[in-house]
């Protein structure tokens, strides 16, 4: 593949990789840079985890991963703290530290969790810009250190590498088109996008409705916003077994039967729209449960609320089951095992259990609005998310008609080639020569 552009080491964030749980950024970031990788290109992760770093006599990092080292202050230090960063974070540059992590039992596990990179850094609570210099314009500055020709925000931070370009992806405008269903500070978060949209050499994003909906809201140049779409690629190894394992598997460690249960997974919180898919498939009356594979997140208790009203009600099987958490190879089987994933929510950027599915080769039901009915294509049952009856008929459909599930996984195998890996790269490619 030809490289048409002349940027050749990329500084990406290591924000949400550093969290503890997966999210849906931090397997963009993953793949950003397994991908910028693929096509030769230096890749400098940039963490920012609140540690005084110890180093040992080889120069190695011996505490990265240790949870205890994590920087814990009295709440009134604490506030004297962020005070004294309000007044100085804006007006100084920071200087990240690369990290050399110590060979042992336990970096070598959490180090093969981390994504393929040729260095890492770390520059202290740097993604932690105080809130009011955030409302008043002020970026924090990295000093480049790293010599690298660009850096690549995979999330909206108020951070800006000096001497090289600036990128950032702006998944979707959640906070400012549905408010009520995040906890965002909504005019620190406003004017955090008007600095990047003003400021950016580039922004991404990962749907044509995530860019439409970036020009409606802010004044910036067609040019300047490029959808890549994102790639999904799951490993081999986990597509490679076949039914009767999968069977197997789905039976022993869940209790359940292949083909014989719906699947919704990701956060439990208002934008999933889970209250209703729990309301649906309760008056569906079909007989296969509804499995809800996902942690808590905002305002779990009302979108749980009829599921809780069940188990206490309950007589009979259950129809409702829910897997706070489940391994990347359990998830995996649960997708391909199930009659559909389930995914009516409100409001997407892209979607990436749409596509999972489409690979797995699993029957999809999703909204009828936005970037879901964008990325899913042709390869799904469309619902009106807001409608109960509409997600409880677009179940019946599904469960009740096998040629239409036939079809449905025809259609999604064709419309997942499109997230492929190789065609990301080259849409990757295209909007770094647009710099």
């Amino acid at each position: 593949m030809t490289e048409p552009t002349g940027i050749s080491s990329i500084v990406v964030d290591g924000k949400n990789l550093a969290l503890r749980q997966g999210t849906g950024v931090a397997t963009y970031a993953r793949s950003l840079c397994t991908n910028l990788r693929q096509l030769n290109k230096r890749v400098e992760l940039l963490y920012g985890e609140p540690i005084d770093i110890n180093i040992d006599r080889n120069g190695e990092v011996v505490n990265f991963f240790d949870a205890s080292a994590r920087t814990r202050l009295p709440w009134l230090l604490r506030s004297a703290s962020r005070f004294a960063r309000q007044c100085s974070q804006p007006f100084r540059t920071m200087v990240p530290r690369e990290l050399i992590f110590a060979s042992s039992s336990i970096s070598e596990q959490q180090l093969a969790r981390l994504p393929a990179a040729n260095r890492s850094w770390n520059a202290k609570d740097v993604f932690d810009m105080p809130g009011l210099a955030v409302e008043r314009g002020y970026f924090q500055k990295v000093r480049n250190v790293m010599g690298a020709d660009a850096a690549h925000w995979t999330y909206p931070v108020p951070v800006r590498l000096d001497n090289a370009a600036n990128i950032y992806t702006l998944h979707d405008l959640v906070p400012l088109k549905l408010p009520h269903t995040t906890l965002d500070n909504k005019r620190r978060y406003y004017a955090m996008l008007k600095k990047i949209v003003e400021t950016a050499d580039l922004i991404t994003t990962v749907s044509e409705q995530s860019k439409r909906d970036i020009h409606a809201l802010f004044s910036v140049p067609d040019a300047r916003v490029v959808n890549t779409y994102q790639d999904v690629d799951i490993d081999a190894p986990m597509l490679s077994q076949n039914q009767q394992e999968v069977s197997d598997a789905l039976r022993g460690v869940h209790g359940l039967e292949f083909g014989k249960y719906f699947l919704f997974y990701g956060a439990i919180e208002p934008k999933k729209n889970v209250g209703r898919l729990i309301e649906a498939h309760l008056g569906s009356n079909l007989d296969m449960p509804l499995v809800l594979a996902g942690k808590d997140g905002w305002l779990v208790d009302g979108e749980l609320r009829l599921y809780a009203e069940h188990l206490e009600r309950r007589i009979g099987p259950q129809r409702v089951i829910r897997l706070p958490y489940v391994s990347r190879a359990q998830l995996i089987n649960l997708i391909r095992g199930a009659c559909a994933v389930t995914f009516p929510s409100l409001y997407e950027g892209f979607g990436l259990p749409l596509v999972e599915a489409m690979v797995c080769g699993t029957p999809l039901v999703t909204s009828n609005l936005g970037a879901m009915k964008e990325v899913a294509g042709e390869a799904a049952v469309f619902v009106d998310p807001y409608d109960v009856s509409s997600i409880r008929d677009g179940l019946k459909r599904v469960a009740n008609n096998k040629p239409l599930r036939d079809e449905l996984r025809t259609a999604g195998g064709e419309r997942a080639s499109l997230f492929s890996s190789e065609r990301y790269r080259q849409r990757l490619i295209s909007a770094y020569a647009s710099i």
